[in-house]
């Protein structure tokens, strides 16, 4: 990996359209985070599940794309991938229920919150919308999301599961945050990300094999997973300094 090429760099961060958001325009202390992939690993386990499964190995480092539905390197046959995932997320050992944390997620989340910036997590079933299996919304809306509340809770993430977890589809993200005054999410999905960015907020990603290539306005990639909460602190410091903050 050329580091050189994808090392983040806060000095001209935050994004002009966000220190100078127009007239009257306050933003709240808040930071968005993503769920899988940003705070913990769905990708690692499912690639272990599948491997397990049938045979096919899948290496997480090299994936390409978010969504291993529509990833033709994968080896699996549209009918092996919706069983698989039915599968893994009914699953509380070696499944959706036993995803691990990803290093370090869990200081940099209390790290941020010691500078008073409020943290919320919006999340989606990894899949979920293009699952065509019969009963998939089964899988959007109560297994998934009782699934993820206890995963929050068990991992012992920052996170009051009532009032700071959200279950929405990534292309409803960027109209809550408008919404909301929202200035700020932490993705791995490069799509989210610059749909985000396309709203003149912010987005940061947490480094990925599938969004190395990136280069988009508003949006900082990571070199490495330690720089998140710097980043995040550094943001809402310069938005206070700007005056632009509620």
């Amino acid at each position: 990996m050329n580091t050189r090429k994808n090392k983040a760099s806060l000095t001209a961060w935050p994004p002009q359209s966000v220190l100078i958001p127009g007239p009257n325009h306050k933003w709240r202390r808040e930071v968005v985070f993503d769920f899988h992939e940003v705070c913990v690993k769905w990708v690692h386990r499912f690639a272990d599940f599948i491997h397990r499964q049938y045979g096919i190995k899948i290496d997480p480092e090299t994936i390409q794309f978010t969504n291993l539905q529509y990833d033709p390197s994968n080896g699996l046959t549209p009918e092996q991938f919706n069983e698989a995932f039915v599968t893994f997320a009914r699953l509380s050992k070696g499944g959706y229920g036993d995803l691990e944390v990803h290093a370090g997620i869990k200081e940099a989340m209390e790290q941020i919150r010691a500078a008073g910036i409020g943290i919320s997590i919006w999340t989606w079933t990894p899949g979920a919308i293009e699952q065509k299996f019969e009963g998939g919304s089964a899988y959007q809306t109560g297994v998934a999301q009782r699934v993820t509340r206890d995963l929050v809770q068990k991992l012992g993430l920052p996170i009051d599961v009532d009032r700071e977890l959200r279950f929405m589809q990534p292309g409803g993200k960027m109209w809550a945050m408008a919404e909301e005054h929202i200035p700020l999410i932490v993705e791995d999905n490069p799509a989210t990300a610059v749909q985000v960015a396309g709203l003149a907020h912010a987005a940061i990603l947490v480094p990925e094999a599938y969004n190395e290539s990136l280069s988009f306005n508003n949006v900082l990639r990571l070199n490495d997973r330690s720089e998140l909460a710097p980043a995040v602190i550094e943001f809402f410091k310069k938005l206070d300094e700007a005056g632009v903050l509620l």
